[in-house]
């Protein structure tokens, strides 16, 4: 028999009338965020001051239950002192364990030698065994999955680790992998990673194959995760703590929430052989519901009954489609330059071999290949065509780099694994990681790394965590203002940003193409025999490729261009940059390459005329180019 309350029930609060309504439902912890520095904080009537965590300490450990602190937000340099001493005060005070998605806050509490448990948010992305394993190795104490993690890969997981395993029981669905969603700051400089998400999500959109419609409606809208009827599943699992979404939600909303799940969980601590589900538990929450209910991913990739296109139960649509500045020729100005600074570095992510004749003659140093094995064969490279590319990388002088995928899960590890072992590993200059796994794979088969833009790093700190683990160069947040860019600058490290090419806005496990086919109980492959993009109702289209584990990339209607921002990239300290040409043919690459080729090698002469080749990118790319809004609609200086 074991012994009761040995799983946790974790209840959210957005204020003191929650946290003594859910404490009094059965949660036996409440996690909370404070005034500043959570993920929560667009509402002022919301969320905890010092002295209300004070209270809600005493009041919760009276009770025996614990107080988990949201830190997830992702900082910026000039965040960092006031974080140190907000950090400080919670350990003071004896908070239970802090939430966290950026690792400044694990440095920062290294930094005071503080030893209260961490646990990594799921904003952090946590798919894989070896992203567990890092962060054990780094002192977590538990771990929230990815809500795209499914039943199997949670029980490989926990049986290969000792880390506490958290995971979403009930709650919003966002339709992207989290951490991974950039569409709001693409589209208004609001960062979903911040907390400030716009919601593009939950938009009205129009699917086109080319010029036919096949789909309309609120075609990416998840419905909300409820996996009441499977709790018995996820204790077999190894899930010790069943997190409850809603740090928003009212009083009343919570409190029978908690209440039934409590129960439950009670009856699986009591006996999981003779455990039912209650039914009428299940009605009660079907009855109070906001949107319908699904599983997730539980079960493996969603599909199209996940999705609420109608949007007959979205509760609010806070944003409408909004229309997206495209660049003209008025948006190149002249700047002056900082002759002590130069621009060192271009690396070329490309899709085809024969581009590399043109990045040695234009003076690149380096190209990159991506080993997501995307549908579109310009940009797939299994192990043969690897080590082709390896070896007339060699010939032209140039430095051959690998690219981890974007999104690696428990399953994908093998398969990238696999790859990296058919590589001719002498060949490789680096391996570029977009996640705390492929990190720890590319450590153990000792590659030399970089850190890719899916790490999300935002501040020095946060590269410093990185540089520590043997990360040579690191990509700069696509989210950064200017301003924190110009931070990073000037730290101690190998800083990259990227400079020309598509945006991805949105990596989802739900394939909105085959989602709105006839035949959608087997994948037909659609998404290689045509073209298709979301069209939101001001006419622009959203780009969707896939991969061969269908998952859906979406892009944002504009490729960014950051030519006439290069004098201020160059005056911050950034030595490197980056052109994402996977998706161009060769001669359009070459052309954009040359462009920035002789931008460089200009500035590095004290020299800024580029307004030529700024307006031939512009008729090179008739769909639109487009400057981050994040970097500069905040930004005065630019």
């Amino acid at each position: 028999m074991k012994e009761k309350h040995q799983l946790e029930l974790l209840a959210p609060a957005g204020n003191w009338e929650v946290l003594q309504a859910v404490a009094e439902a059965g949660a036996d912890a409440v996690y909370a965020g404070g005034k500043r520095f959570n993920m929560r904080s667009l509402r002022s009537d919301m969320n905890f001051s010092q002295d209300e965590f004070d209270s809600a300490l005493d009041y919760l450990h009276a009770k025996g239950k614990r107080l988990y602190v949201t830190l997830n937000n992702l900082y910026y340099d000039d965040d960092l002192d006031g974080l140190k001493d907000y950090i400080s005060f919670l350990a003071a005070i004896g908070v239970d364990a802090l939430i966290i998605q950026d690792m400044a806050t694990a440095q920062i509490c290294k930094q005071l030698e503080l030893n209260i448990p961490l646990h990594a948010s799921v904003q952090v992305g946590i798919l894989n065994l070896p992203a567990v394993k890092n962060l054990e190795q780094h002192g977590f104490a538990r771990v929230i999955l990815s809500k795209n993690t499914s039943l199997d890969e949670i029980k490989a997981i926990r049986e290969a680790s000792d880390i506490g395993i958290e995971y979403f029981a009930h709650g919003d669905l966002c339709i992207s992998h989290a951490g991974q969603c950039y569409m709001s700051s693409f589209l208004a400089g609001e960062s979903s990673n911040r907390g400030l998400c716009i919601k593009p999500c939950r938009w009205d959109y129009a699917l086109n194959e080319g010029e036919q419609i096949i789909g309309q409606g609120h075609l990416l809208a998840n419905k909300d995760l409820c996996l009441y009827p499977y709790l018995l599943e996820l204790f077999k699992a190894g899930v010790s703590s069943f997190k409850i979404e809603g740090r928003m939600r009212s009083a009343e909303y919570l409190s029978h929430l908690i209440s039934i799940y409590r129960q439950a969980l009670d009856r699986i601590i009591e006996d999981p052989d003779a455990y039912q589900i209650d039914l009428e538990g299940l009605r009660v929450l079907e009855q109070k519901r906001i949107r319908d209910f699904c599983p997730g991913s539980l079960f493996g990739k969603p599909a199209s009954d996940s999705i609420g296109a109608s949007g007959e139960r979205e509760p609010l649509f806070i944003t409408r489609s909004m229309p997206i500045h495209q660049q003209t020729p008025e948006d190149y100005l002249s700047y002056p330059l900082q002759p002590d600074r130069s621009i060192e570095e271009i690396t070329v992510k490309i899709g085809q071999l024969d581009a590399l004749p043109a990045l040695a003659e234009s003076g690149v140093n380096a190209f990159i290949l991506g080993c997501e094995p995307m549908r579109c064969h310009q940009s797939r490279w299994d192990g043969a065509s690897i080590n082709k590319a390896l070896e007339a990388g060699a010939k032209f002088g140039l430095k051959p780099v690998l690219e981890s995928p974007r999104i690696l899960n428990n399953t994908d590890v093998l398969a990238f694994r696999g790859l990296l072992q058919e590589v001719d590993q002498d060949g490789v200059y680096a391996v570029i990681a977009n996640d705390l796994g492929s990190i720890e794979i590319l450590r153990q088969l000792g590659y030399r790394i970089w850190g890719g833009y899916g790490l999300n790093v935002t501040n020095h700190l946060t590269a410093g965590f990185y540089a520590a683990q043997g990360l040579e160069r690191i990509s700069a947040s696509q989210e950064l203002p200017f301003t924190q860019l110009k931070c990073l600058g000037q730290s101690p490290y190998e800083i990259e940003i990227t400079v020309q090419g598509p945006l991805c806005g949105i990596i989802s496990d739900y394939c909105v193409i085959r989602g709105n086919h006839e035949a959608e109980e087997e994948c037909r492959a659609f998404c290689s025999a045509g073209q298709y993009a979301l069209k939101d109702p001001n006419g622009q289209y959203y780009q969707v490729r896939a991969d061969l584990q269908c998952r859906n990339y979406i892009y944002y209607p504009h490729e960014i261009c950051l030519l006439p921002y290069l004098p201020q990239i160059n005056s911050a300290g950034l030595k490197h940059i980056r052109i994402d040409g996977q998706y161009y043919h060769a001669h359009l690459l070459r052309e954009v390459v040359e462009v920035y080729a002789e931008a460089v090698q200009e500035m590095k002469q004290g020299l800024w005329k580029q307004e030529n080749n700024y307006l031939r990118l512009l008729d090179r790319f008739p769909g639109g180019l487009s400057s981050s809004p994040t970097l500069v609609k905040k930004d005065s200086s630019l």
